[in-house]
């Protein structure tokens, strides 16, 4: 695998309605989540989508306060909770961030690697 650029996942506040944007630029290649993205036929966005969706549950966070709203390759979604913005926060740098972390994700999603 050939190193690659990380785009931090950040949280923002909305001026117009107080929600808290979460969202995760596009990242540059990477041949393991591109290889997810192809045999998937998904855009980046609901890839990073589906995984933060299989991390929260497998840490028990509950989103159902969160709206998602993946943008082709880039990952957002809005909460109004500040703390459970946070959370998603964190869970998507460490999937962007710990290639450990995210192949265990991968195995518990269920989604196709070959």
């Amino acid at each position: 695998m050939k190193n690659y650029d990380i785009y931090k996942c950040k949280i923002e506040r909305s001026k117009i309605n107080g929600n808290y944007t979460i969202w995760l630029p596009e990242q540059e290649d990477n041949d393991f989540v591109s290889l997810l993205v192809d045999k998937n036929d998904l855009t980046h966005g609901r890839l990073w989508e589906l995984l933060l969706k299989v991390s929260a549950k497998d840490m028990g966070l509950d989103l159902s306060k969160v709206y998602f709203e993946p943008e082709g390759d880039v990952f957002v979604a809005y909460t109004k909770e500040y703390e459970l913005g946070i959370k998603m926060e964190a869970i998507l740098n460490k999937l962007i961030s710990n290639l450990d972390y995210l192949i265990d994700i991968v195995n518990l999603s269920g989604l196709k690697k070959k």
